[in-house]
């Protein structure tokens, strides 16, 4: 093991032991670690912790600059040496902030320094992170700036920051592991060049998935090179307090009703009311892909117990994606959410409000007193507040199982107590648990067996991969009902898609169908889509009414926010699956095994887990005998994967996929002359492909699918050489003849026109 691989194995491991040893000991011994870290990645060149990449990747990332402002100055004060003292300081600070918030810093360039968020592994809240690491990066210029104030007398020293989400090249040429291309890179650096000194700019393409999350603002349009239209972005204020009765999903200015989700939101409410009427603990359990509605079913459930006007204590917790790194996370964001304990209280008052809390609850006695006092000092020291002075706590602060268990029961005691002391159940509401660390889900667990005879009601929410981290996580007999969401079917995504366009004057048939189509039923997807539209254009907003505008309907494409989303769960694929799945969907949206098998017979193995994942599904009949048909889940899905893939290597499988369909047409199979002719052209293949496009427009209109013969002359026609005057008149005499039987005279005329020049 290298030096560098030892050292961050020792940070981890301090980290997994910070609710024993307490926040004080273990950050004076990882900052020491740290600063050696970043020494050793500093004389080796290396810009990050993780490996170099091994190819090239095409991918969707956070860039974000840092350049420092007043390093001129500094340089007619201090000498060369005291002015790399000064920047490498700063940015070894800067470093160490995007790498906490999972970042990765590419290059450094004089006073500046270059970063990405999602390079290595994409997360769904890349672009929040980054924009919390710019934050965090203006107060440490801050503070960096004080410092110098002190010991230098320099005065002036400040950053700027700019970020922008959008698609890159990652790795090759002669600096892999640092190489970033595309415009997206050149966006963010203006974002950066005209922030204000000590400002963050961020793109709008970024504001998209963070909005609501931070202060910001609007800035006027700016004009950047390479863009044909100004762009609006945004200055960044601060975060906005987290709240959790909050819709983060839905369209600005538009109030959405719940759809199709009736029948779930009762099953809730007579858990609730049966929860009143008896004294045992009722345990809920929600799953569903993300996007299919789990937030704002919980959000409803809410709503609906606060109009019942019946006492109840709840106590909510929800995860995000850095919560697996954070021990027991869950179970220190409910007790803090509920105290109001914020980050920025100093750690005397935190450990106050949470003696006074548990005191308050056993006061029956000094002997109560004293228990509360035990109870709040072993919960605190597992959820990384520090009681390690405590007198309760002498003798097993260095046996971390008997912490944790000690702390268990008494987190399990607290919730009993407080449903005794307010009379009133409790009501614990988890959301997103499939980023949830062990830790928690142990204490979940735990709570459902000993508290079973207590006035609880525990309702989890997830997504189906927490099961596939944790398998064994909960055991079913504690779980008294399930609930599984299913996409919206047809009828209710029609009818979601109305409520959300319910301010166009008509909703035309065809829009509906493109946003349910490509959204198989997701509401978040569709609300994405709608999003994109008015962000687009497509849909303008003009006071109370909204107005379409057809003609930029046919730019639709994927959405940002979405493509991080999957992605994510691309990425947490192991490497040969997110292969398989990236060569089926070259194939298309539906695939067969033996397409798959022709492009790489190890793509095979890799489909069980993917169906498996949700990913794909098997379809009951195939068009081809004796193969297995599969679909992707989604048409996003599939248009992502698709593009995550290089053009270099999609050309290579589009060229396999193309000789596999000419085979099986030989073999009798005409319906594969158009999909053979279309992977031929995008594989560069020109000539197979006009040769099979003549051979489906002919085949088409033998059997008077006009539409079709016409789709497949025009898509043919570019791709006629000049000096191929045969296939060019096959063609045009194709429609020719269609022309005439629809009595269209002036495009009859133009085509004999254009064979008479032949």
């Amino acid at each position: 093991m290298s030096e560098l691989e030892q050292i961050k194995a020792g940070i981890a491991a301090l980290e997994a032991q910070r609710g024993v040893l307490g926040d004080a000991v273990v950050e004076m011994a990882v900052t020491a670690m740290q600063a050696k870290l970043l020494a050793l990645s500093s004389s080796s060149c290396v810009a990050s912790e993780t490996l170099p990449y091994s190819s090239l990747q095409l991918k969707q990332v956070t860039v974000l600059f840092v350049d420092a402002v007043g390093s001129t100055a500094m340089g007619s004060q201090l000498d060369p040496e005291d002015i790399q003292l000064v920047m490498d300081g700063a940015l070894q600070r800067f470093t160490k902030v995007v790498q906490q918030f999972k970042g990765r810093v590419l290059q450094y360039a004089g006073d500046s320094l270059l970063a990405a968020f999602g390079a290595d592994e994409s997360h769904e809240d890349d672009p929040e992170s980054a924009v919390r690491a710019g934050l965090a990066i203006l107060a440490q210029a801050s503070q960096h700036a004080q410092a110098l104030r002190q010991e230098h007398g320099i005065a002036g020293f400040n950053v700027r920051v700019g970020i922008n989400t959008g698609p890159v090249l990652l790795g090759g040429g002669v600096d892999a592991e640092g190489s970033i291309r595309g415009a997206a890179v050149n966006i963010a650096a203006r974002m950066e060049q005209t922030a204000p000194p000590g400002g963050l700019r961020i793109s709008h393409d970024t504001f998209r998935h963070v909005r609501g999350l931070f202060k910001v603002s609007e800035e006027a349009p700016l004009q950047v090179k390479g863009s044909a239209q100004p762009l609006q972005t945004y200055l960044v204020l601060s975060a906005q307090p987290r709240v959790f009765r909050v819709r983060s999903r839905g369209i600005e200015g538009v109030e959405t009703r719940m759809v199709a989700r009736e029948t779930e939101l009762e099953q809730l409410q007579d858990a609730f009311r049966n929860l009143s009427q008896q004294s045992g603990l009722v345990s809920m359990l929600v799953v569903a892909e993300a996007g299919v509605g789990k937030s704002r079913l919980l959000y409803e459930f809410e709503d609906w117990v606060e109009t019942q006007g019946r006492p109840v204590f709840m106590l909510r917790g929800r995860a995000d994606p850095r919560a697996q790194q954070q021990p027991y996370g869950m179970l220190r964001d409910m007790l803090t959410w509920h105290l109001q304990i914020s980050e920025d209280d100093k750690p005397e008052a935190a450990r106050l409000k949470i003696v006074e809390f548990a005191r308050a609850l056993f006061d029956d006695g000094a002997n109560g007193h004293a228990a509360g006092e035990v109870h709040a000092h072993l919960l605190g020291q597992l959820i990384g507040f520090d009681f390690s002075d405590s007198p309760h706590l002498r003798g097993i602060l260095e046996d971390a199982r008997q912490i944790r268990n000690r702390a268990f029961h008494a987190a399990a005691q607290i919730l009993r107590f407080v449903s005794t002391r307010n009379q009133a159940p409790v009501l614990l509401l988890l959301d997103d648990l499939q980023w949830v660390d062990d830790g928690s889900l142990d204490f979940i667990n735990y709570l459902l067996q000993v508290n079973r005879d207590a006035p609880h009601l525990v309702l989890c929410l997830t997504r189906p991969s927490l099961f596939e981290r944790r398998a064994d996580w909960i055991a079913i007999e504690a779980v008294h009902h399930r609930i599984d969401l299913q996409a919206l079917d047809k009828r209710a995504s029609r009818e979601l898609v109305n409520v959300m366009l319910q301010r166009l004057e008509q909703v035309p048939a065809a829009l509906r169908e493109l946003i349910t189509g490509a959204a198989e039923g997701n509401p978040f997807y569709m609300e994405e889509l709608v999003r994109m539209l008015i962000d687009d254009g497509a849909i303008q907003i003009e006071g109370e009414r909204w107005q379409l505008k057809p003609d930029k309907l046919l730019a639709i494409h994927v959405p940002p926010t979405l493509t991080g989303v999957l992605q994510a769960r691309l990425d947490s694929l192991p490497a040969a699956e997110r292969l398989a799945l990236q060569q089926a969907a070259v194939i298309g949206f539906v695939f067969w095994d033996q397409a798959l098998a022709a492009l790489d017979m190890n793509s095979l193995q890799p489909l069980e887990a993917q169906i498996r994942h949700g990913l794909v599904v098997p379809r009951p009949h195939a068009a081809f005998e004796g193969q297995r048909e599969f679909a992707f889940k989604h048409q996003i899905l599939h248009q992502v994967t698709y593009e995550s893939m290089l053009r270099r290597n999609r050309r290579e499988y589009h060229a396999k996929a193309a000789a596999w369909l000419a085979r099986l047409n030989e073999q009798g199979a005409a319906e594969t002359l158009g999909p053979a002719a279309d992977h031929y052209e995008r594989a560069g293949d020109y000539s197979n492909a006009l040769a099979f496009f003549i051979r489906a427009a002919e085949d088409a209109s033998a059997r008077f699918a006009n539409q079709a013969m016409l789709a497949y002359v025009a898509r043919a026609l570019p791709l006629v050489p000049e000096d191929d005057v045969l296939s060019g008149w096959r063609l045009i005499a194709l429609r020719e003849r269609y022309l005439l039987t629809q009595g269209d005279r002036a495009a009859h005329s133009a085509d004999l026109s254009t064979l008479e020049q032949m």
